[in-house]
């Protein structure tokens, strides 16, 4: 193991495979037939995906080595994601497990998707915490890479951050039935320094949007909150005797929407390792993201001199 990293990213780490700009999709059938092979003109991608590891790419642009931790695995695919993200100075710290995680996603020209995911062979977070050395910690997609029950695992790795003089910060999600719920959340109030999610994950906890339910959390989780809200920018919720902050967004032409938020935790991480305020890292972070949405290479486009012109945009002295 290489020395303690400024930063970890653990959680979700896939094998994209993209196709992109179909006429049509599929339709199924028992035998290839010119309805259910779908050609297409451009070749498929084979790219570096999932939040932490999305995440990774982007701070290693815009502050050097980190490293990740997730389900890569001893495969085909699980080389294809070393040999991208280390020559990044990003180390693959956790070890290798049996089977990679994939995503293949087909777009279609009008903007539909058909998507399949594999999740891969889960991470132990208790096990990474007796080798981690310790710093800070960025928590993202847990739901899709460690079984249940999570607490524990975020509870020993987030005391091992705290020990190496880190903070930890924790993305809900991602969306949907398995995300870490309300009762969670709050057996994580002393632990986690900073929850993330978008408006509709904290819509999915609370069962209200979040300034309805933001007392009832409040009540359970003692850190600080940010609820993104895409090109609307973010809401920091410093602590519930304090006001609300709002922190606009960057109005940017949109090309790819795809991994935006995992762009906007790698800006906050760089931020917030610089010594920011909270609402001062968002919209470091909003710059982030609004770079990653504004080039076809989403995350892998995200560069310092961009994030900089954006900003100046907004502060030119």
């Amino acid at each position: 193991m290489s020395a303690a990293p400024s930063v970890l990213f653990a959680g979700g780490i896939v094998a994209d495979i993209n196709i992109s700009g179909l006429d049509r999709f599929p339709e199924p059938e028992t035998e290839f037939t010119p309805r259910s092979d779908v050609w297409h003109d451009d070749p498929a991608n084979l790219l570096v995906g999932g939040p932490a590891a999305n995440s990774a790419v982007v701070y290693s642009a815009l502050a050097g080595p980190c490293a990740v931790a997730g389900p890569i695995g001893s495969d085909a695919f699980g080389d294809f994601l070393v040999d991208s993200l280390e020559p990044r100075g990003i180390d693959c710290i956790a070890g290798r497990v049996a089977s990679t995680a994939t995503h293949t996603i087909a777009l279609g020209a009008d903007g539909r998707r058909q998507a399949y995911y594999y999740p891969g062979e889960h991470i132990d977070l208790g096990k990474l915490a007796v080798h981690w050395p310790g710093g800070h910690l960025y928590l993202t997609a847990l739901s899709l890479t460690v079984d249940r029950p999570i607490v524990p695992g975020i509870l020993a790795v987030a005391a091992v951050a705290r020990a190496g003089g880190g903070r930890t910060v924790l993305d809900i999600g991602q969306a949907g039935p398995e995300m870490l719920n309300f009762d969670e959340l709050c057996q994580l109030r002393d632990a986690v320094d900073v929850i993330i999610g978008n408006a509709y994950e904290f819509e999915l906890v609370l069962n209200t949007p979040y300034e309805e339910g933001r007392a009832r959390f409040r009540e359970g989780f003692h850190g600080q909150v940010i609820v993104k809200l895409g090109r609307d920018g973010a809401l920091v919720d410093p602590g519930l005797d304090e006001d609300l902050i709002p922190v606009p967004g960057f109005p940017v032409d949109e090309i790819n929407p795809i991994g935006a938020g995992d762009s906007f935790g790698g800006g906050l991480m760089v931020a917030l390792g610089r010594g920011a305020s909270l609402a001062a890292a968002c919209e470091y972070a909003n710059a982030v993201g609004a770079n990653s949405v504004s080039t076809a290479r989403g995350p892998e486009g995200v560069t310092t001199a961009r994030v900089d012109a954006i900003l100046h945009s907004r502060h030119p002295h």
